[in-house]
């Protein structure tokens, strides 16, 4: 017994030595993302340790190390200044441009073509994320504005989920209590990686591009006409004035605030994003919160999608492992896990999994149903902050100082000019 006891000692000591040299001779690899792990309010972050589990349970020798950034600020100076870390970044699909204009992205073209990643096994085509024909960034998840309402609010102002922009103006008369918002506008500039970023992805960025879909031009000049700018900026401006659907209060709110209303009731109804819906129905809401297709100029009009995608630091000494870590994020199996959280998944096979397959992924499946159907991807501006900073400033000023909608697209033109221009 001594004997056999002693052999598990030390069979248990060598075991454990090995397991400490196999941790020391793992590759670290630095992934930046917006989702902390400490957050336990969030179920994308939940998932998203599930997934770096799974990933290490199959890649022992390869660790993942998170660089929380939720700006993507600190990402941002790390991209421009040739950093060789994070290795893999996660970034907003509307912010590749400007990373992709550094020079300091791997184009992927090749390696998904080496491993044979398909095109068409992804709710939008895998080619339209390219940047001047080059794949700078892969989906993880698609993003398109929905209708989020308190089922409540609208059942007392007998009021249903508006189709388009003029239900959401004819519902205004209807919503009497003093403290709840018939239908958030907001203009402000809070959340977000910066600027008035919920202006411009719930509203604008589908507003502005009408039918053609022309937002910016691959030297990044505005592509949008006139035309619809004033259209849009008319619409917007009714809510608050003409309309009274929209309260004056939304004029300074931002993301943080929209979902603050929503999960209190304060906010009746307001296009947003679907990627908190679930959290939103966790932190209060529950039942009460709906959802239903974005109101638009017409109920078929396609809405603008974009994505979080990862991409490959060009200067990173570790490009192998990271790219390893980056086809096991993308693959069906970590879309599955990914999806738990609430994310819209990027491919379509996914969609077969048990979990997307049942009742609670339901909202998640429609939704991607929804971005298939009404969906589009945009050209984007590599300085994209500094246009929504531009855009939320002058759409302010037209609802607060009673400005038109022609002398904001003069506004924003002429800075906007002036910014890229600096830029470049």
């Amino acid at each position: 017994m001594i004997k056999a006891a002693a052999a598990l000692t030390i069979s248990a000591s060598v075991s454990a030595s090995f397991m400490e040299r196999a941790a020391a001779q793992a590759t670290e690899v630095v992934y930046s993302t917006f989702l902390d792990p400490n957050n336990t309010n969030d179920p994308r972050s939940a998932a998203q340790t599930k997934m770096i589990q799974a990933f290490e349970n199959k890649h022992p020798d390869i660790k993942i190390r998170l660089l929380v950034d939720p700006t993507g600020q600190s990402v941002t100076r790390a991209v421009k200044s040739r950093s060789d870390t994070p290795d893999v970044i996660r970034v907003v699909s509307f912010g590749l441009p400007e990373y992709a204009a550094t020079g300091n992205l791997v184009p992927l073209n090749d390696l998904v073509k080496k491993e044979g990643i398909p095109d068409d096994d992804w709710l939008l085509p895998l080619s339209t994320a390219q940047i001047d024909g080059k794949l700078y960034g892969i989906p993880q998840d698609f993003r398109i504005p929905i209708l989020v309402y308190r089922k409540g609010a609208l059942q007392e102002a007998g009021v249903t989920p508006p189709k388009t922009w003029d239900d959401v103006c004819a519902a205004g008369s209807k919503f009497k209590q003093p403290n709840v918002i018939g239908f958030a506008v907001p203009l402000g500039a809070t959340g977000g990686i910066g600027g008035a970023q919920s202006l411009a992805e719930f509203f604008l960025s589908t507003m502005l591009v009408g039918p053609t879909g022309q937002y910016f031009a691959p030297d990044g000049k505005i592509a949008f006409s006139k035309e619809n700018f004033i259209r849009a900026g008319e619409s917007i401006k009714d809510f608050f004035t003409k309309c009274k659907v929209t309260s004056l209060r939304s004029a300074q709110m931002g993301i943080n605030e929209v979902h603050d209303g929503l999960r209190s009731g304060t906010i009746a109804m307001t296009n947003f994003g679907l990627y908190r819906f679930k959290t939103i129905q966790a932190q209060g809401a529950g039942d009460d919160l709906g959802w239903a297709p974005a109101p638009s100029f017409s109920d078929a009009d396609k809405q603008t999608v974009y994505s979080y995608s990862i991409a490959l630091n060009k200067h990173s000494k570790k490009q192998d492992a990271a790219w390893t870590f980056m086809k096991f994020v993308i693959s069906p199996e970590a879309q599955a896990i990914a999806a738990e959280g609430g994310e819209v998944v990027s491919r379509k096979s996914a969609y077969t999994t048990p979990y997307l397959q049942s009742d609670a992924g339901k909202n998640q499946k429609q939704w991607a149903e929804l971005v298939s159907q009404r969906g589009r991807a945009v050209a984007y501006s590599p300085i994209l902050s500094t246009f929504h900073t531009i855009l939320g400033e002058a759409f302010q000023r037209m609802v607060l100082k009673d400005e038109s909608p022609e002398n904001a697209y003069a506004e924003v033109v002429k800075r906007y000019d002036e910014a890229l221009t600096k830029a470049q």
